[in-house]
């Protein structure tokens, strides 16, 4: 027990110490100036209902996004699909696959697909001309190896944008690292998001939305109860921390909530920063829901299913 409060003691103190210094002006002085900008939305019903807190935690094909590195917890193959509802007709959509062919290596595919539905075009005058379909997409590849307890991870990305006749691509990659200790039940781990070139879009170039994610997981008996806790710094926004807890009942039913708390204050108010959820385990399947509010905006949905074979 002294081990474990001095590890989830020193992470506090660093998390701490981190945001100190982050800037708590009303807008970020990056805000809007990064290509690819959802990449940053997260996938799986399971990770958002426990506040956006993965990185050491996460340990489904969902992985991908969190953390690769988690990866290697998967014991079998398997296909997970999700669909986000988002506000104002836009559509979130997720689908991977992810093969362990050893104990220690695994690989993955993966689709990011964000859509704005149908969005009337105008010219400079405001009259009216086509109707477009703006859409983002990002297409990965995963791999991860676990060595011990020290698990790594990437993932390589291929990157679309389309907004009527103009389009932008690009690569980018994450690195994933993960560690269990052998003799506590405690997970840490990181992922740096988004590493690559300048997307060019039309005459510009754009740097991609890096971010650093930190965190750590402690899970209770036997495995019944999760505490998560992330550390998120992003370079286009101020800092952010999130938590969350799950609770599995019979290894059916599992019960999931979080906060998701922004330095600075939340933009859309304190209660744009909780997040709820629950999951089912029904033989070899997980169904997974879980609701977002945006503030003024509204509540969001998020839907997702993991299929073992």
């Amino acid at each position: 027990m002294y081990r474990i409060l001095t590890v989830i003691l020193i992470l506090t103190y660093t998390f701490i110490g981190i945001t100190a210094s982050a800037d708590n002006t009303d807008i970020h002085e990056n805000a809007g100036t990064r290509a690819m900008t959802f990449l940053k939305i997260g996938v799986g019903a399971k990770g958002m209902g426990m506040g956006e807190s993965q990185v050491a935690a996460t340990d489904d094909i969902y992985a991908s996004f969190w953390n690769p590195a988690g990866l290697v917890r998967l014991q079998r193959p398997g296909l997970a699909l999700m669909h986000n509802e988002w506000f104002a007709g836009i559509n979130h959509e997720f689908v991977g696959f992810a093969f362990p062919f050893s104990d220690d290596d695994i690989v993955g595919v993966s689709a990011n697909f964000l859509s704005f539905g149908e969005l009337q075009g105008r010219d400079q005058d405001g009259n009216e001309t086509t109707v477009f379909r703006p859409y983002d997409l990002a297409m990965s590849i995963s791999y991860a190896r676990k060595i011990n307890r020290i698990s790594f991870g990437v993932n390589a990305k291929y990157l679309r944008e389309q907004i009527a006749d103009e389009n932008g691509s690009g690569i980018a990659f994450d690195f994933g690292g993960l560690y269990t200790f052998t003799r506590t039940p405690i997970s840490i781990g990181f992922n740096a998001q988004n590493v690559g070139p300048r997307v060019k879009y039309v005459e510009d170039a754009f740097e991609l939305p890096f971010t650093l994610r930190l965190g750590t997981a402690y899970t209770l008996w036997d495995d019944t109860c999760v505490l998560s806790m992330d550390f998120i710094r992003p370079t286009d926004n101020d800092n952010a921390v999130g938590t969350g807890i799950a609770y599995n009942i019979a290894n059916v039913l599992q019960l999931r909530t979080g906060y998701k708390y922004t330095f600075g204050g939340n933009d859309l108010g304190p209660l744009s920063g909780l997040r709820s959820g629950f999951g089912l385990t029904l033989k070899r399947f997980q169904v997974d829901y879980a609701l977002i509010p945006f503030g003024v905006l509204g509540l969001t949905h998020r839907f997702s299913l993991i299929a073992t074979f």
